[in-house]
């Protein structure tokens, strides 16, 4: 079975490995201040182009770019080209009616999605691919910091910012490649790695994927094209599924079949430990100055891939002990006797549940979560299952959807979402406006309460207002 968009996909991303086999040029990017836009610009740079770019509004991401001497212009205009480009890249939150992208597109030059290009330029390096449902972000920052302490040369590309800086990507012209998979659009398949890391696989994506088995079919595609090792969670059904029969497989997780498995875990605090085994034999003890199972399964992912390379497992757990986590994983706003406040990018009901897990840390404190959904069709698609992932949550308020460039759906609205939360009997406010929210957080906040930030989209603004209010 080929998976989801593959007859239109794969000729692209040949033409794409062609353009790239030509000597370097010059390359405009529409929308280049989204996080894997931006990380994809600066490998691009690194390669030897000449790189500029536009987007709607400034941020971290687009000041870092110009920090570096990547260009960026600000709102959309075809007077943004020259004529000499080599090729042209949009990100999916440009719509294909924006002028700009309609004058690329007539000018003449090869045009191609962002998802298209990325494993292109990996296809002649040793690289290593991070793929899976959850847990990709993280577990490619922490590859990328195993390498990096090790001594090992490393260039990345992460899904997130590792830094107040805007970091999310960094070029060097040798060594190991590491990067962030995606499979929301389908362009997963094309990847050819070195080797790979799959952390999971669960239904998401549901505009692309019309079911599980379509989506399956993408990792499969994924996981044959590589050329070396493959680490995948033992523990989940779905990356055994895909992963099956496969040689120079290994699995990670807390099982008794696992290759590289986590035993004696304990929690405490705002920390992780355990002991760690490869192939029934111990090779040392684990600490991450993180809480949570799912980034210890995150942290054995990256032990694992690092081998591949010929990090020794001493290194890699070593290295761990100064992770950090990306910024809105997890990320701690303020931790204050009287208020404490967790911005997360949680959008899918596995990840709400992790973090609630995470949570934990902060024991016998009132739980108050405000979410904002992230896009109308996961949220019809998934919406019972939301009201069960925020169980342990004292006080709950959802914003509006954060839409994505997508149209509304039936039956994805906040509205809808709440009254799937009232079906179980399960307590839930809803706000009209994010400013609505806060409010509403503001207004009861109670001493020593915690509040969790949670959604993929803007809501992390809400964050900072807290952090400046109660700090």
């Amino acid at each position: 079975m080929n998976p989801p968009g593959w007859s239109r996909l794969e000729p692209a991303y040949r033409e794409a490995c062609r353009v790239l086999n030509e000597p370097p040029g010059l390359v405009h990017m529409l929308g280049i201040g989204g996080v894997g836009m931006a990380a994809l610009a600066i490998l691009l740079r690194g390669r030897g182009y000449t790189v500029t770019g536009c987007d709607t509004h400034r941020s971290r991401v687009t000041a870092r770019l110009e920090s570096m001497g990547i260009p960026v212009s600000f709102g959309h205009d075809p007077d943004h080209l020259t004529g000499r480009e080599r090729f042209m890249v949009r990100s999916p939150a440009v719509r294909e009616t924006e002028p700009e992208w309609r004058a690329a597109a007539a000018s003449g030059a090869p045009v191609f999605s962002r998802g298209v290009v990325l494993p292109a330029l990996a296809r002649d390096r040793t690289s290593i691919a991070i793929a899976g449902s959850h847990g990709k972000t993280t577990t490619t920052a922490m590859l990328a910091h195993i390498l990096r302490v090790a001594g090992h040369p490393v260039s990345f590309a992460i899904g997130g910012e590792v830094d107040s800086e805007g970091t999310v990507a960094e070029a060097q012209s040798g060594g190991t490649l590491v990067l962030e998979a995606d499979e929301s659009d389908g362009t997963l398949a094309l990847y050819e790695p070195a080797h790979a890391v799959l952390t999971n696989i669960e239904w998401d994506h549901v505009d692309f994927f019309p079911d599980t088995d379509a989506l399956e079919a993408c990792f499969r595609r994924f996981v044959a094209r590589t050329r070396g090792e493959v680490w995948f969670c033992g523990d989940d059904p779905g990356a055994r599924r895909v992963v099956e029969k496969r040689p120079n497989a290994y699995a990670f997780g807390f099982g008794s079949t696992c290759d590289l498995r986590a035993i004696e875990v304990s929690e405490k605090g705002l920390e992780i430990r355990a002991a760690i085994y490869w192939t029934g034999e111990p090779i040392g003890d684990l600490w991450l100055p993180v809480p949570g199972r799912t980034n210890l399964l995150d942290a054995l992912a990256a032990a694992g891939a690092a081998r591949a390379v010929g990090v020794g497992w001493g290194e890699s757990l070593a290295a761990l002990r100064s992770f950090r986590p990306v910024r809105r994983r997890f990320e701690i706003a303020l931790n204050a006797p009287h208020a404490a406040v967790i911005s997360d990018y949680a959008h899918h009901p596995t990840e709400i549940r992790a973090l609630l897990a995470q949570a934990r840390a902060f024991d016998a404190r009132r739980l108050v979560a405000v979410f904002q959904p992230h896009r109308f069709s996961r949220t019809a698609a998934l919406g019972p299952d939301f009201a069960s992932a925020f169980d342990g949550v004292d006080r709950l308020i959802l914003a509006p959807v954060y839409a994505a460039s997508e149209s509304p759906v039936e039956g994805g609205t906040h509205i809808d979402l709440a009254e799937c939360f009232r079906q179980q009997g399960r307590p839930i406010e809803t706000a009209q406006s994010l400013l609505e929210a806060w409010e509403t957080i503001r207004d009861n906040w109670r001493a020593g309460d915690v509040l969790l930030v949670i959604g993929a989209g803007d809501v992390e603004v809400i964050a900072a207002w807290a952090a400046e209010a109660f700090g």
